[in-house]
Parts: C-alpha cells; structure tokens; sequence
C-alpha cells in the first residue's frame, strides 16, 4: 500500500514511519515542512521504501502535490503546530497551520476523489479542563479548548467530522492524552527533565528549571500510542472518535522527581515563571475503555519505560 504520513519529521511521525518499515512492506510518502530539521528521520533518507515531500500545511498546492503523487490507501495526519507554550505567542499561525492546513489535506483527498483510511489525530486537550465529577474523561465530555493550540484542534477534530459525516470520507478520528519518549521535544515538560539532567550530568550544572508541577497527566508510552494508531488504521470505524492513553497516571513534579532519583545527581528543582502559562490543563485522565474494548488494545510499556528512554534518548545527544 501507499502510505502518506504529514509531519513525518516529527515526534509521533518518525515513530509511525519506523514502524510501518518494520511491520510491512508498504511504501511511505512523508510529507515535511521546507527547510525542516530532519534528525527524526535521517536514517530513513536513503530508504528506497521513503518518499518525502516538501512544503506546508498552509499552502494548498504542496498539500495537493503530495497527495496527488502519493495516491494513498492510508493517511496518517499528524502534521501541526503542536506545542501550546507557542500558540500562546502565536496564535494565528496554530489557527492557520492546525485548522485551514487540515482542511486543505481533506480537500485535497476530497477533490482527487481518492478514498483512503484517515487516521485524523486530535488531542486530548480540546477537552481543556474538566470537572472534578467528569474523570475519568469520556469521548461525550464537553470540549473547553484552554487555550490556542486546543481550539485550533477543536478546528481540527470539528474538520475531520465533518468531512466523514458530508462526503463519507474515512475518518477516524484520535484525541490521544499525554505520550512520551525518544525523540519527544525538549520543549515539552518531561522530555525537557530529562534534557536539563542529561545536560546536568555533563556539565556537573545540577539544576532543573519547570514550570507548573501540580498539573495531573496519563502517560502512554510511544510505542504504545504508535501501535494504537496503527490498529486504526487497519479497521472500519470510520466516523468514530476515540481517546486513547496509558493506564498510568501522575503528577508531572512526580515524573521529575523520578527521573531525578534515576540519575542519582542532586539536581535542584527551581521554578521559571517563563515556563508558566497564561491558562493551564492540570487534569488530563481518560476512560480509554471504548478504543480498549473496539480494538482489544492495552498498553504494554510503563511510565518508567517513557522516564528510562527519555533519559538514555539525551544522553545520547547532549
């Protein structure tokens, strides 16, 4: 099969690429932003199984070429602007990049009149934040986008039902909750503790500088998400939409706090207010129960798994 992935340098991206290569013998399109920093996939560059394409969600015609030459039975769409510390700075570009960028994609598919299984990927933030009463949060809660970056999924989530409900297109459509490891941004809260220890270790700098510590957080393990994604793909629940994380849950001062423990240096914790935001989602925990019971999935890796990988992925680099 033909596959496209949007945002295949990133994060989840990388990881849906490694995994296709490893699983089957299908051919991946990767579509990329011009002049993006390949490090996620440059051992992928030289693949003959890896097309990549260049451009921006933004511009219709790059959408269009990517999707017209990679004519695909499988989308997975995880291209967009996805850290909200940035969407607080600029929120016009998330809007355009999240919302008319997905619109353009589903035109694109819509308009070729090709007809391929979306694997849409929407997040657990367009929930913001719920009611005590309401966890663990189901796929009927209210949405309460908190800020930018969760309403431009809103914009997302919103695009990809309406595309299934108009034209019939095969969506499926994820709001994953938090999911961490290799590769995972530094600009992100765990990953970023683990950057500042790996960095720390080297330098004998034994401080780690956060944010909010209280906010509660699910965690998935990468692998676990990636897989999950894979067994939507490989189904019929078009028009469904589903929540997906791990089993374990807690606060984010207590995943710095292992990690911390793990490396065995005393690293102080010191709090920036830079790293504090306008509006904040402290309560993320979902009830998975209707992607565990529609697709028989659990998952299989820790929160220890996502601190010992995080550690060992910047070490590796710093």
């Amino acid at each position: 099969m033909n596959i496209l992935i949007t945002g295949i340098t990133g994060f989840v991206g990388s990881h849906m690429a490694d995994y296709i290569l490893e699983h089957t013998d299908d051919h991946i399109y990767g579509f990329k932003r011009w002049m993006e920093d390949t490090k996620n996939i440059d051992h992928l560059i030289d693949n003959p199984r890896v097309t990549l394409f260049s451009g921006d969600l933004v511009d219709y015609a790059s959408v269009d070429r990517a999707v017209r030459l990679s004519n695909p039975d499988k989308v997975f769409h995880f291209a967009a602007q996805s850290f909200p510390e940035s969407s607080f700075k600029n929120p016009i570009i998330t809007l355009h990049t999240n919302v008319l960028g997905t619109t353009h994609l589903f035109e694109s598919i819509k308009t070729n009149e090709f007809n391929p299984i979306i694997v849409s990927v929407s997040t657990s933030e367009v929930y913001g934040m719920p009611k005590e009463d309401e966890i663990p949060i189901k796929e009927t809660n209210p949405i309460r986008a908190a800020n930018p970056y969760s309403i431009s999924k809103v914009g997302h989530d919103l695009m990809s039902q309406y595309y299934y409900n108009a034209y019939g297109m095969k969506i499926i459509t994820t709001r994953m909750f938090s999911h961490e490891g290799a590769r995972r941004g530094k600009e992100f809260a765990v990953s970023s503790f683990a950057y500042q220890i790996a960095k720390g270790e080297k330098s004998g700098n034994y401080v780690v500088k956060h944010g909010n510590l209280d906010s509660i957080r699910t965690y998935n393990h990468i692998d676990d998400a990636i897989e999950a994604y894979w067994l939507c793909s490989e189904s019929d629940k078009y028009g469904e939409i589903y929540n997906i994380g791990g089993d374990e849950t807690c606060k984010i001062g207590d995943a710095l706090d292992n990690m911390i423990k793990k490396s065995g240096k005393p690293f102080v914790k010191v709090l920036d207010k830079e790293r504090l935001r306008p509006t904040d989602i402290t309560l993320q925990i979902p009830s998975t129960e209707k992607f565990k019971n529609h697709f028989n999935w659990k998952p299989k890796k820790t929160m220890d798994d996502i601190w010992n990988d995080l550690l060992e992925y910047w070490r590796n680099i710093v």
